[in-house]
Formats: C-alpha cells, structure tokens, sequence
C-alpha cells in the first residue's frame, strides 16, 4: 500500500516538474547628463530604461510557452518613455489604440526546436539587428543617424514574429503586422494609407563575424518601407562595422497632422504625394582596452523630396567602463553638421533646429 501511494506521489511530482513554469524579472537602469548646442544642461539616458518579466512554461517534447512584458520609462522623471515610432504614431492618429502602457515588448508565444512564434507587440527586426553594428547602440548623443530615421518603429503592435533555430550562426525572421480595420476609419482619411506590414530579416553571427540584412513593410503607412544592411568584423580587440539603411516614407498627411502626431523635422503636406527618400551610411570602430571599450563612429545621411532637402554627417568619441558585469559609466561626444537646419531638425539628437550640434554626455548604466 506505501509502495502505491509512494509510486503515485512519484508520478504527480514528475507531472508537476515536467510543467514547471520559469519567471524572470529584469531591466536596466540608466541616466546621466547631457549638454548639446541648443539646449539646457539636462538629464537623459544612453541605454534605454526597461524594467521586464519574461517567463516559459515546459510543455514536453521541446516545446515551451513563453511570455514577455516591458515597460520603457525615464528614470529622470520617473515617466513613460516618450520616443518617436512610426507605429504608434499612425494607430495612434488613426484612432485605433489608447495609451500604451507596455512601451516595449508585449507578447505571448510558443518555442520549439523548429523555432519561436510570438504574436502580440514585438521587436521590429530591422531595427533590432542593425543596432548590434553601432557602437553607440542607438542610444546617447553618440547614435548613428539611422536611430531618426522616419520609419523607426522598435516595437510593432498586433504583430506574427517566426524567429527560426540558429544553424551554425545563421537565422532568420519573419513578420506580419494586421492593420487598422478599414471599416472602422476616421473621417477623411484616404484609403490608400491603409495596408498590412511584414517584414523579413537574415543573420549570422559566428565567430569574429557578423552580419545581417532587412526589409519592412509599414502597416497603414501606404506602403512605406525601410531596409539595411550591416556587417562586423573582430580582429583581436578591435571591431570594425559598416551599415547602410535606405528608407520610402509615403506621403501621410491625412493623418499625421499637426496635433504631435507627425514625424519631427518633415513637413509631409509641403510636398503633396511625393515620397520622402532616407539614405544613412555607418562606420564604426571599437577598441577594448583596459577595463573598457572604446567607442567611434562617422555617419552620413540624405534627405531627399521633403519642403527641403539636404545632407548630414556626424562624428562620434566615446568612452565605457565596465565596474562589473552589469554596471557602467560611459562618457561621449559627438557633433552633427547638416546642410541647413530643416535637415538638421530631424537629425540632431535633441531636435534643435541647427545646421550644426556638438553634443556631451556622461553617466551610468546597471542591468539586473
């Protein structure tokens, strides 16, 4: 009789191992001073601001469930994160959501040995993997031009991500965002914004190289779309990265007006239907040294169809001190010089409209 009830209880606590759920809380921390032309002494981060849980349960046989919740905030202010993205902006205007409250990613998925599936709000790829080639990391003064570019979304709402297993280095991605329903729209508004997005996006990552390459269709943007293409090389302590990004905004007037909801810098209604051409160019130079990295950039970029047109080159210096494994302190200067200041409005770090801007930040990063 002991046996049974002992064999029994053997069975429901393998059952119950076999199910075992997994929940993890995380995040970064990040603040510091910035001073740049055209702007007060301030506080702003380098490394975005996210506090997360993610969690799986085992579902037998190789699969699992999986979640994942974020939230971006300022750490300065205690606030929501108030950063341009494309995505938000446009469902936004078209009446199709609230106030978002998980600014990062929001998603519920299934993980298996053929791959991941997520469906929710998800990383947008294009930006997600060109980041890895910047040595700034889209983020501080010292970012490449791509991080203001028109179509940067970083998250993509009511969205199908695949990510497949890894082969020897390489993967790929795939992604289909639902638009807003047509039935349901503002008035006014031109049917010819409406559209699903999808994206795809290729990487390897073995050894001292890296490479990727991406494509992504905007939903309800007209069709608008970005891609790019990025490689790395590491030889000993250093890293050598080199990008290119071109990108077509249609013209959206009819719904990102003047009510905050349009992009910085581009007058979209100054050029009726015309599209508005982006091209960014990135090379990047790291050297670890001592208990930190070296951090250097050059980017160029073009503006091309909009009120005005013109070009950017920026120049970046930056410095990380690695204190432990999860604290930094960092420190970087840049300047942005642009053919006029239209141009220089969108690609100034702090939106200053100026044909040149020499930026400083210093401060501190911690992960958990």
């Amino acid at each position: 009789m002991n046996k049974k009830l002992i064999a029994l209880a053997a069975m429901g606590l393998a059952g119950f191992a076999h199910a075992q759920t997994h929940v993890s809380l995380y995040g970064t921390v990040d603040t510091g001073l910035v001073k740049e032309t055209g702007s007060d002494l301030r506080m702003d981060e380098n490394a975005a601001n996210v506090l997360g849980f993610s969690g799986t349960e085992e579902l037998g046989s190789g699969m699992k469930a999986t979640f994942q919740l974020e939230r971006q905030f300022q750490l300065y202010d205690g606030t929501n994160k108030a950063t341009y993205s494309l995505d938000d902006s446009i469902s936004s205007a078209l009446g199709n959501r609230g106030t978002v409250d998980w600014t990062g990613a929001a998603n519920v998925g299934l993980e298996s040995p053929w791959g991941w599936v997520r469906l929710g709000r998800v990383n947008e790829m294009s930006v997600e993997y060109y980041t890895e080639i910047d040595p700034f990391l889209q983020g501080s003064t010292g970012a490449a031009l791509s991080t203001y570019n028109l179509l940067r979304s970083e998250q993509l709402s009511s969205t199908i991500r695949y990510d497949s297993p890894e082969w020897a280095g390489f993967t790929f991605g795939l992604t289909y965002t639902l638009g807003a329903d047509t039935h349901d729209k503002p008035a006014g508004i031109d049917n010819d914004i409406y559209n699903d997005g999808y994206a795809a996006s290729l990487r390897f990552d073995n050894g001292p190289v890296f490479l990727t390459a991406n494509f992504n269709r905007q939903a309800d943007s007209g069709k608008s779309f970005v891609w790019n293409l990025g490689g790395a090389y590491r030889l000993g302590n250093a890293r050598i990265s080199l990008g290119y990004q071109k990108s077509q905004l249609k013209n959206l007037s009819s719904i990102l007006t003047d009510d905050g909801a349009s992009p910085p810098g581009v007058d979209l209604a100054g050029d009726p239907g015309t599209p508005v051409n982006q091209e960014e160019w990135l090379l990047g130079f790291q050297y670890a040294i001592g208990a930190g990295t070296i951090n250097a950039s050059y980017n160029r970029a073009s503006l091309d169809k909009t009120a005005r047109d013109g070009n950017v080159n920026k120049y970046a210096l930056g410095y990380t001190c690695d204190l432990s494994k999860r604290t930094q302190l960092y420190g970087v200067v840049s300047y942005t010089d642009s053919d006029n200041e239209y141009v220089g409005s969108l690609y100034n770090n702090n939106g200053a409209a100026r044909d040149s801007v020499t930026g400083v930040q210093l401060g501190i990063t911690h992960t958990f």
